[in-house]
């Protein structure tokens, strides 16, 4: 797709001016529409002195600008500052920030972000270099109307649950979608986790309306999600084939799934304590997870 054309761009943008060196730094160059984006912005003072950010009653020290490919702003994010930051002389400090909490791309198309600080002393501001990414989106791979249900909030409003397969540079990707199935509203967007399509998906619907998906993530591991109908994840489990063979849904009488065969493992856990568990090290966590 022509929104790939950032592939030889560094996705990392550094600007060294006077007193801070401040970079900022995305996990990917392409992102799926409405997908939260998390940037790292590193910031080392170089001012020779300890460098105070923030603090009660300060105003806000950093901040994030969302531009157009052609460089128009489009939006910007302030972050909360209250909290007061010292930097010593030659110090780094970093900062993850989900940066589309205040406005994400809907379009596809190229974009550009920049970080900016304030320094509390001098009231000079510093920026950091354009780090560029690409929005994309794609026709769902998977779709199904369902209705909320009662006892939740918007109980009984029509909405849809969507699988998208997002390929990346060198990797795939399974997002799934939740949907406003009158207004076509796009209510929320994550990615499940890596995708193998050796063996296609598993999707269905329990009887509590939610989104029940078993997929292959790499080579004999496989990822159990469940998404609730407020369109929040439930529940991502991990299964192995290597012992009890490859895991399968199952539907019980009642409209419950359970998984059949397999081998139940938390990537999460210590290897040490692998195991006790029954489970893999976690040096075999599967990568992308």
């Amino acid at each position: 797709m022509r929104f790939f054309v950032f592939l030889t761009l560094c996705l990392c943008a550094v600007q060294a001016r006077g007193q801070y060196e401040i970079s900022l730094k995305l996990p990917r160059s392409n992102f799926m529409a409405l997908e939260g984006i998390t940037a790292t912005v590193q910031i080392t003072n170089r001012s020779g002195t300890t460098a105070v950010l923030g603090g009660p009653g300060r105003a806000d020290w950093l901040s994030f600008e969302i531009l157009s490919g052609a460089g128009n702003s489009l939006a910007q994010m302030d972050v909360d500052g209250s909290d007061l930051l010292q930097v010593p002389a030659g110090g780094t400090v970093q900062q993850k920030v989900v940066v589309t909490n205040a406005y994400a791309p809907a379009d596809m198309g190229n974009y550009a972000i920049k970080a900016r600080i304030l320094d509390s002393k001098s009231g000079t501001h510093y920026e950091s270099d354009r780090t560029r990414f690409s929005i994309i989106d794609n026709k769902p791979m998977w779709e199904r109307s369902f209705g909320v249900p009662e006892g939740m909030k918007d109980a009984g409003a029509a909405r849809r649950y969507a699988l998208h397969i997002f390929r990346d540079f060198d990797s795939t990707s399974l997002y799934v979608r939740l949907i406003d199935d009158r207004t076509e509203t796009r209510l929320n967007t994550y990615r499940l986790g890596p995708l193998s399509m050796i063996h296609d998906p598993q999707i269905t619907l329990d009887s509590q309306n939610q989104l029940n998906v078993l997929f292959m993530a790499q080579a004999h591991v496989f990822a159990y999600a469940v998404v609730a109908p407020d369109g929040k994840l439930a529940k991502l489990a991990y299964y192995s084939d290597e012992k009890n063979g490859r895991p399968m849904m199952q539907q019980t009488d009642k409209g419950l799934i359970q998984i059949a065969g397999g081998e139940y493992f938390d990537p999460n856990k210590p290897e040490g304590n692998a195991k006790k568990v029954g489970g893999k090290p976690v040096s075999k966590r599967p990568p992308g997870l």
